[in-house]
Order: C-alpha cells, then sequence, then structure tokens
C-alpha cells in the first residue's frame, strides 16, 4: 500500500519498523521513534506514522501561543529559514508551523499544548505576560534563566521572547518567593532579582567569580548576593562515589580557600571531617580521571601533592605554578610529569565533560599513538635501514596510486603537497598519471585526531575541488587541500593542516616559549601567538 504525502516528493510505502533503514528513525510530524506500522521511504530515510501520516493538518491555525497572526504549516524543505521553535527551542524537524510576519514557529506538538496567562507575575523580573505550560513533558531549550538548569516538566514561557532570547522558567523557580530571610544575613531580608547587580570590576565575591546570569536573592545594604543554585540545590549532606567520606555543609557565610581548586569562595563551603577539607559545592563533584585535549594520557585529580613527586609544577595549560597544597590535574603515567590546575583542566573549551573509567591509561594511549590513517593500501615497501617503508600506497582522496620520492623536482618548480598546500619537500608521494602529491606526512595524517586547543575530536577532510568557502578557525587563511573539520553536533570548528600540526611549545633560541590561540569576545577566528612563561614576552607565532 502507498500514499502520496504532499511533504515528500516519492510515495511512502506502508512498512513495518523492522524494515526501516536506520535503527533510530523518528516520526517527521510528532518527533517519536517510528515503531509498529508506519509509512516511509528507505531512500530518503523519510518515515510517518500511520496515524501521523493520516492526520488532517490544517494549512493554518490560529494558537494561543502567537495571537497576533495565523500560523501556516510548512515543510521545512520548503522553508527559506534555519531556527528552533519559538516555545520548546528544540530544531525543526520536517514540519512546522511558522509566521512570516514575526519570525514565529511553532512544532506541531507544540500547538497542541495548553496554556494560561500567569496572573500577577511581578514585573520586577520580566516585563512581558508569561504562559503557564502544565502538560509539557520534554525537554525544553535553552535552560531556565533563574537556575540556569534544563527544562522538562510544567515551566513559564514568554511568547514575546523568541528565538534566539528565549525566556523561560521551571514553574518552582516562577513561583519563587519574592523576599526570604536567610542565615546567611541575619540582619537584612534578601530580595530576588532577574540577574545580580553590577559589581565593581574586579569583585571577588563567587557570583562574580563563576559569572553567574541567573536569579539571584541579594541585599544591596550587604552587597551579597545568592544564586537559585545556591538557594535551591544546598542539600545538608552530599555523598559522591569519588570520594569515600560524606560532606557536610557549613551553613555560614564564610570566607575559604576551596582544597580541591585553590581558589577562593565567600559562600557555605562543605566539609570532609575525616580528611579535614573544605570545598566548593561544584567542586565535590569533580571527577577523578578525565581526557583533555591537551595531553595523551588519562590525568587524575590530586588532592595534593608533596615535593618529590613531581620535578615542575608549572602548569601545562596556562603556565603558572601550581600550588601544591592544594588539588590539581596530573598524569599517573609513569615518567610523565604532565599537571594541570583544576580550573585549568576542567575549563569548557578544555575538556568536553567526559569521565575517564579506572585503567583508561593504555586503552587511550594506544588510540592515541596508533591512529587510522586514510592510506587504504600499501601496493609496495621497501626497506630502509631497519624500517619497511611504503613506496607505493593508494589513498582515500585520490584515484590513482601514489609513489614515494625521495629526491629529485617536479615539472613545475612551484608544485604544492595537495594536503598543506605548502612548497614541497623531500619525502613526498606522488601521482605518475597526474598532478597531485603529498608529503610523507600529510599522506600518514590520522582521519580523526584530537587538538589542543579544541575539546572535540577532529575529522580530516579533504576541500580540494568542494564548493564553499571557509576559513581556519585558528589564523584566519581560507581553508585548501586537507582540513581537520569538528561534526560534534553544530561545533562546526575548522582548521587547516598546518595550524593543526603546530606544537604547543617551541624551543626558542633565546628562551622557552609557549604556543596558544589568543581569542577576543565574540570573535570565532583565533590568533596564534607564543609566550615565555619566565619573562613573560609575547612572539607573533
Amino acid at each position: 500500500m502507498e500514499i502520496q504525502h504532499f511533504s515528500h516528493h516519492h510515495p511512502l510505502v506502508f512498512i513495518q519498523s523492522h524494515s526501516v533503514a536506520s535503527k533510530a528513525a523518528l516520526c517527521l510530524v510528532c518527533e517519536k521513534p517510528v515503531e509498529g506500522w508506519s509509512y516511509g521511504c528507505n531512500q530518503c530515510e523519510f518515515y510517518l506514522h500511520k496515524g501521523c501520516a493520516e492526520l488532517d493538518l490544517a494549512p493554518k491555525i490560529q494558537n494561543h501561543f502567537h495571537p497576533k497572526h495565523p500560523l501556516t504549516l510548512q515543510p521545512k524543505s520548503r522553508c527559506s529559514w534555519i531556527g528552533k521553535c519559538s516555545l520548546c527551542g528544540k530544531k525543526f524537524g520536517e514540519f512546522v508551523y511558522h509566521c512570516n510576519d514575526c519570525n514565529f514557529h511553532l512544532h506541531i506538538n507544540c500547538t497542541l499544548l495548553q496554556s494560561s496567562i500567569a496572573a500577577n507575575f511581578p514585573n520586577s523580573l520580566h516585563p512581558h505576560p508569561l504562559h503557564v505550560i502544565q502538560n509539557h513533558n520534554k525537554e525544553a531549550e535553552p535552560d531556565c534563566l533563574g537556575c540556569r538548569k534544563p527544562i522538562s516538566g510544567p515551566f513559564y514561557h514568554c511568547s514575546d521572547c523568541t528565538y534566539p532570547t528565549f525566556f523561560n522558567l521551571h514553574k518552582e523557580c516562577a513561583e519563587l518567593l519574592l523576599e526570604i530571610n536567610h542565615p546567611y544575613d541575619r540582619k537584612h531580608p534578601l530580595t530576588l532579582l532577574p540577574q545580580p547587580p553590577t559589581h565593581p570590576q574586579k569583585c571577588s565575591c563567587s557570583s562574580c567569580i563563576i559569572q553567574w546570569k541567573g536569579f539571584v536573592y541579594s541585599c544591596s545594604l550587604c552587597n551579597f548576593d545568592l544564586s537559585l543554585d545556591d538557594f535551591l540545590f544546598s542539600p545538608p549532606t552530599i555523598t559522591v562515589a569519588s570520594h569515600e567520606h560524606p560532606w557536610m555543609l557549613v551553613s555560614r557565610k564564610m570566607w575559604f580557600v576551596c582544597d580541591f581548586c585553590g581558589t577562593d569562595g565567600d559562600h557555605s563551603p562543605y566539609f570532609c571531617a575525616t580528611c579535614h577539607l573544605l570545598v566548593h559545592k561544584n567542586c565535590i563533584s569533580l571527577p577523578r580521571h578525565i581526557m583533555i585535549t591537551r595531553h595523551r594520557h588519562t590525568i587524575s585529580l590530586s588532592y595534593s601533592l608533596r615535593q618529590n613527586q613531581v620535578e615542575d609544577w608549572m602548569c601545562k595549560i596556562c603556565y603558572e605554578e601550581v600550588d601544591i597544597r592544594y588539588g590539581n590535574y596530573r598524569c599517573p603515567a609513569s615518567r610523565c610529569c604532565y599537571i594541570a590546575h583544576v580550573r585549568c583542566a576542567t575549563d569548557k573549551a578544555i575538556w568536553d565533560g567526559t569521565i575517564m573509567p579506572e585503567g583508561y591509561d593504555e586503552r587511550s594511549e594506544e588510540v592515541v599513538d596508533e591512529p587510522w590513517n586514510l592510506i587504504t593500501d600499501v601496493v609496495e615497501q621497501i626497506r630502509i635501514g631497519e624500517l619497511m617503508v611504503a613506496s607505493e600506497i593508494k589513498h582515500s582522496y585520490h584515484d590513482h596510486n601514489l609513489r614515494l620520492t625521495f629526491s629529485g623536482k617536479t615539472k613545475d618548480d612551484d608544485s604544492q603537497c595537495d594536503g598543506c598546500t605548502r612548497p614541497l619537500s623531500t619525502p613526498f608521494y606522488r601521482c605518475e598519471q597526474c598532478k597531485f602529491f603529498l608529503h610523507k606526512d600529510c599522506a600518514e595524517l590520522p582521519k580523526e585526531m584530537p587538538h589542543p586547543f579544541h575539546m572535540h575530536l577532529l575529522t580530516l577532510v579533504n576541500l580540494q575541488g568542494k564548493l564553499g568557502f571557509s576559513c581556519c578557525c585558528a589564523c584566519g587563511r581560507p581553508c585548501q587541500g586537507f582540513s581537520y573539520i569538528c561534526y560534534k553536533g553544530y561545533c562546526g570548528y575548522q582548521i587547516d593542516i598546518q595550524c593543526m600540526l603546530f606544537s604547543d611549545t617551541l624551543k626558542h633560541q633565546v628562551m622557552s616559549i609557549h604556543s596558544f590561540f589568543s581569542t577576543t569576545k565574540g570573535e570565532r577566528v583565533a590568533v596564534l601567538v607564543s609566550k615565555c612563561y619566565t619573562t613573560h614576552l609575547y612572539i607573533d607565532a
């Protein structure tokens, strides 16, 4: 049985879910997994539940989330814009109701949600009326603007604030008292504000240190702010797998230095009575073992260091000294002296949040040391000393065999490597049928590779002959030849081969220098510079 659905150019065949080409296929109307009988096109991986395919979807509707104008149903393929649902913040599936005049869009499921206008919501927290949505059972994006945590279940939503400036609140956060008494400030009540008040530029209070952007309870007389994270999510006792003893909340506002990260705190710390450790609440959950982009081994959390445990106490990320009285991440591998501040190792630009299991060192070293490259076949080998070297290969990015050359010139003196686009230098592989050259190192580049300046694994691609224009995120030059690209979500980070292979440590004739990418806020392109951590001098790399 077949139907011709208005949203797809091929006929849709009535099939069972086990016949679906993709095991994770979603219905493109309701965006739920395809189960049982459905209509589908395996060629395009386009699937609709039987009930969804047979829905009599109105071409135009009036909806209470957008009373100004009617909303028109359109398949995503016919839309000229790309965006997110104006209610839940999720990306569109195949169908969406939209308003061209207001750039307002709704998933089909979101048009079915019931809501009521919140009565007496304080204007001091938000100037627009809010919808109370009770029957929402999925996660919405972005996070709650009160507590900065993911939203699921009932929430308050502002229809006037659309993508990218959503305003969503958990029902619990929207119904907080506007004024409370709290043991942190026994003299004055604390008032609920939509964001922290402006503090001096170098203020060291906890809100400024963590750059809290959500709701706060504030006392202007004492210059004190209490984030919702502290107010709502600070239980009296916390037990975590990474520490063998319970952590107890010290219910008093006090100044302290965190024994884990070595930075100041001015709120209630948590205390381990057995180990006599005083730490930030957020530091309690620090993982014991992590993998970062700056080092090939797993690094492990250490509470403190004896002076004879490491030879060099310099953090290998920021190149400032590590105070051995406090926690740090260091490499447990023998003869490896890698060490980093806790705050540096767990920075979002360095670590993607993945926690490593016990005993991961050997596996991670094997993955990094022996990566899979794009040489698909070694046709011929020669012996050079004790080494066997591939003298003729097949490569994924060229149709013909490539032969290794150790000396001599090409017919054109200005020939360049088709991988890194630099002038040719020996040894290199050449195609005897056409003008295609690859340095030996470029031919052996791994298909996937980490980089010190990006948290995700990068994939090697060949941009030669492809349409479009792209620039290296490190140097800003147009990308030609081979590049490494991040395919994690919608990251889009791209770096050319020259910058990819640039070491983070250089030996200078006069001084030892360390290279890093420096960016200014709001800019996508980074500038590669080098710094001597002894003299604090910078040079252009």
